[in-house]
């Protein structure tokens, strides 16, 4: 079992319901992630269009992010994630409504501003259920519902376009989305005690995070390539199935969090952030200058490798410097550089995308995880003490 009962197991079982609705709610998101950005071209829309919508996903999480963490602390996780679930849902079904950019770009920030809330209190509240001293690990099994979710559903998606339109996809995602609603129903708040009732920050980055926070941006840029690119990625190069290269990245990031899981609390933060990155780099780098699937299913593994070890661990880096009255923006500020990095990353290297084609954006992707590995390798010591 991911969430083993113990004593007083009232709150095992609801980490078992936070698990169960965060993977309702990510098979609903990866839905769209194979016949979104190939229904826009067909829409009419250019290369450099293309790559404002999808990257209005991360930059509208720069607003959304900061406040999903505060509604969080102040309005309790289960409000946040209900509450979440039904805006999602609304910018999954206004994709249909409309052929204009602007548009479009509205409908991808209600997606972005649902998943934010969802996953930001989702996480916050599993945060809360977790044994002192051991949210890295609890945050990395918890990681699994998404992981499980992308390993299944864009391969699922995939298979079945032929038979289904786009558009019964999109209607099927907000529905699936809203059955995780449904469960969130019987979450706890998880809200802290009055100490602060009058700490209206949006963003709280003291010294101790600020270096895992310029990780979590690059990051954020490597894997957002990555994930949003991918699909043009495969069908320009003749590379294909893209779902079943989603499949591998599951498959592969959920036994790296199962096999690293139980090292993200033992004090080995840089040796965890050297290997993370270097990963990430080789993976990108490998997209970048192969087309043969053999090389894209190792560039995958290792892609997922990174990933699975980087982003519980700085997660939990945030999470274990800030005050218990604080968890919500502790993950939301950890959020908000993973999203800066994967928004701007795909708007500014999607015009690399234009002007110098897939190899460049996939390369300057590396470049941004390469500079990942080389602020591990400055920092010396433990990170957990800086």
């Amino acid at each position: 079992m991911l969430f083993r009962p113990r004593a007083g197991a009232v709150g095992m079982s609801e980490q078992s319901r936070v698990f169960s609705a965060t993977l309702l709610f990510f098979v609903g998101f990866y839905m769209l992630l194979v016949p979104l950005p190939p229904y826009l071209v067909g829409l009419g829309l250019a290369d450099w269009q293309v790559g404002l919508v999808l990257g209005c996903f991360g930059v509208a999480a720069l607003v959304g992010r900061p406040l999903a963490g505060l509604a969080s602390d102040r309005l309790g996780r289960r409000t946040v994630v209900i509450a979440g679930v039904l805006i999602f849902a609304a910018g999954v079904l206004a994709v249909m409504a409309t052929t204009a950019v602007a548009l479009l770009m509205a409908a991808r920030v209600l997606q972005a501003l649902g998943y934010v809330a969802v996953s930001t209190a989702a996480t916050a509240r599993v945060t809360d259920l977790a044994a002192p001293g051991r949210q890295g690990a609890t945050i990395a099994r918890f990681g699994i519902a998404a992981n499980l979710a992308m390993t299944l559903t864009p391969a699922a998606v995939d298979a079945m376009l032929g038979r289904v339109t786009p558009e019964q996809v999109f209607v099927a995602a907000a529905a699936t989305a809203g059955l995780a609603g449904v469960l969130a129903l019987s979450f706890g708040q998880g809200r802290p005690d009055n100490s602060s009732a009058q700490d209206w920050r949006l963003w709280v980055l003291p010294p101790a995070i600020r270096q895992p926070w310029v990780a979590a941006v690059l990051l954020g840029v490597g894997f957002g390539i990555w994930l949003q690119f991918l699909p043009l990625l495969t069908l320009r190069r003749g590379v294909e199935p893209t779902g079943a290269l989603y499949a591998a990245y599951g498959v592969a990031i959920i036994l790296t969090r199962v096999v690293t899981g139980p090292w993200q609390d033992r004090g080995r933060e840089r040796p965890l952030l050297l290997l993370g990155f270097a990963a990430m780099a080789g993976g990108l780098g490998l997209f970048a200058l192969s087309a043969s699937f053999p090389a894209y299913l190792v560039a995958t593994a290792l892609v997922a490798a990174g990933g699975g070890i980087l982003h519980p661990l700085l997660m939990a880096l945030h999470v274990r410097h800030m005050p218990v009255t604080l968890r919500g923006r502790a993950v939301s500020t950890f959020y908000l550089g993973f999203d800066l990095g994967n928004g701007l990353g795909v708007w500014v290297l999607g015009f690399a995308l234009q002007w110098w084609g897939l190899s460049a954006l996939f390369g300057l992707a590396m470049v941004s995880c390469l500079l990942g590995l080389a602020l591990s390798a400055a920092r010396g010591g433990r990170w957990e003490t800086i």
